[in-house]
């Protein structure tokens, strides 16, 4: 499932997301942006951080309208991170406010937690796994199946909480329409997933239930508190914190011969399965969690200001109010031995393999890194190193030439060239009139000596009056024609004041031979001119003369031919 799709027109491809991203699962070619599904954990950090807003995640929310309109029972499973997601005076205050929107029945995904705790302790009593990783996370588990398949043997096939909750929910109500509210974004992929289909029909994050509140105008503290549907535990209530597995005033039982560890945000769970892969962690069982500081700083909380120690506190206060399993299962029956509750999980292949070190190299030196020293590893593009980012590029998800040090110094290069090489005269001044910087065309016009020139007044080398009038007037002239008499040359100028750098650019094309190459043009044309004015007097007075001849001989030809013509025909009367 593709749950993250971007808006074109509004990214601006300043790579926060991807630098964000701790799997690099963003693709950049050309006008292609694109999630790569394959390689994604669907952490939803990325959305997080892009400030363009140009990344939008699937929502359920219509589908969820439409099935409390089909007056469907509708119930909610919601996380008990709700505690710290909504400022509220009394916590209950979020059931009378689900109920308004037309919810039939809420409970707290938390009963799915004390469920799934329950089912991790017999693994745990067992001992029979060198290392125990719980599942609860789903960005954890595709972080494991996509990069880690190793350590999968070491995953504890169990359902995560939401999955749990539903299937209890889904035995109790058949026909209800499930919904999950919570602050994971992963939740919405795994509900979707081929093992859990038909589980919960629904997700929704806070932060999108909290538009729903304002758009259907609830104010949750000017609400009646109304309990849950169902009595949650104490053990349960404290997942989002993170270790309440492991706590003993939570009364989880111990097998002493693992070592317990939590593990939270994405580099200490990849620091934890590098050492796991590389053998050295023996019977440890390790509590892990993608976000950091556990599911209370989710991707879906709603972005209100509140710091992280004030959402911790809030859900201390929280589970300081619920009660054990013992005290709760006098009021719930907590019953779920008929539930199938394993969860298998697999390797997936990712393309990341088809890379070889030659291919590695070759895209190295189409990013212009042709020794070690030009892998700067700037992180500009996006990827840690400059490796990392050639193996992309041989992916098939990166331009070569997405790479800021390689487009500066191409840039530079490029405007070096053209400052250097153009026949035109470029000098560049401060607001004072002092030269900062010239061309060579420009020190052989007006500098011939080479003197040095910089900090020295534009004045000493010709009329400041232009630049005086465009540093005052913050008017650019442009191409105006200027001859300089201490010089003997003419030039085409232009003048710009560049504002934000507070600098004024001079370019001056020297036409002084293109004007004397004009006059002798004009001076060819008017000798051209006359010649062939005289040529064509003497063509005339030569046809004259021709015509006259011609018609003299003509006149003498037909005199003979009229004299012969007579003598002819006398001659025929004598016979």
């Amino acid at each position: 499932m593709s749950f993250i799709d971007f808006d074109k027109e509004k990214c601006d491809e300043c790579y926060k997301c991807l630098r964000t991203c701790p799997t690099k699962a963003i693709a950049f070619l050309g006008d292609r942006r694109e999630i790569i599904n394959e390689l994604c954990i669907k952490c939803g950090k990325c959305q997080v951080v892009c400030p363009q807003g140009a990344l939008k995640i699937a929502q359920d929310i219509d589908k969820v309208k439409l099935a409390i309109q089909s007056k469907r029972r509708v119930i909610v499973t919601i996380a008990p991170s709700f505690a710290s997601a909504f400022k509220m005076d009394e916590p209950s205050q979020i059931v009378t406010a689900l109920k308004y929107l037309g919810f039939t029945h809420v409970e707290e995904t938390a009963i799915g937690a004390e469920v799934v705790s329950q089912t991790y302790e017999t693994f745990i009593e067992d001992g029979n796994m060198k290392n125990l990783i719980t599942t609860s996370c789903p960005s954890a588990n595709y972080l494991v199946e996509q990069y880690y398949p190793e350590s999968i043997p070491y995953l504890l096939p169990v359902v995560s909480p939401m999955i749990a909750h539903g299937k209890l929910l889904k035995s109790r109500f058949e026909e209800a329409y499930v919904v999950f509210i919570g602050p994971c974004m992963a939740k919405k992929v795994e509900a979707e997933g081929f093992q859990n289909r038909g589980v919960i029909d629904a997700v929704i994050t806070f932060e999108e239930l909290r538009d729903w509140f304002a758009e259907e105008k609830v104010t949750l503290t000017h609400l009646t508190p109304t309990p849950f549907d169902h009595v949650s535990t104490k053990r349960g209530c404290a997942y989002p914190l993170g270790g309440s597995l492991f706590k003993s005033d939570f009364r989880t039982r111990i097998n002493h011969q693992y070592k317990y560890v939590r593990v939270d945000g994405i580099e200490e769970c990849k620091d934890i399965l590098d050492a796991m892969r590389k053998g050295a962690l023996d019977h440890y069982c390790i509590e892990i969690n993608i976000c950091s500081g556990s599911c209370i700083n989710g991707p879906g909380m709603p972005d209100d200001g509140t710091c992280h120690f004030e959402r911790e506190m809030r859900l201390h206060q929280y589970v300081d109010t619920k009660k054990t399993l013992k005290e709760a299962k006098k009021k719930n029956h907590f019953e779920f031995d008929h539930l199938d509750l394993s969860k298998t999980f697999e390797a997936k292949n990712l393309c990341y393999d088809i890379a070889t070190e030659a291919d590695i190299q070759n895209a190295l030196v189409r990013m212009g890194k042709y020794t070690k020293e030009d892998q700067l590893n700037c992180g500009a593009c996006g990827y840690d190193t400059c490796r990392e980012k050639a193996r992309a590029v041989v992916m098939g998800i990166s331009d070569a030439q997405m790479c800021m040090p390689y487009l500066r110094q191409k840039a530079e290069s490029m405007q070096s060239v053209i400052f250097d090489s153009t026949p035109n005269g470029i000098v560049i001044l401060d607001r004072d009139l002092l030269i900062r910087d010239i061309n060579p065309a420009f020190d052989q016009a007006f500098n011939p000596e080479g003197s040095p020139v910089k900090d020295f007044p534009i004045a000493a080398f010709l009329e400041d009056d232009l630049f005086l009038q465009v540093r005052d007037t913050k008017k650019n002239i442009l191409g105006q024609r200027i001859h300089f008499p201490s010089i003997k040359k003419t030039f085409i100028v232009n003048i710009v004041m560049l504002e934000k750098e507070d600098l004024i650019l001079g370019i001056l094309a020297d036409i002084t031979q293109a004007e004397k190459n004009q006059v002798e043009l004009m001076r060819v044309k008017r000798e051209t001119i006359m010649t062939c004015q005289g040529v064509i007097e003497n063509q005339m007075r030569v046809a004259q003369e021709i015509a006259s001849l011609l018609g003299e001989t003509t006149a003498d030809t037909k005199i003979n031919l009229n004299r012969l013509k007579d003598i002819v025909l006398s001659d025929e009367g004598d016979f």
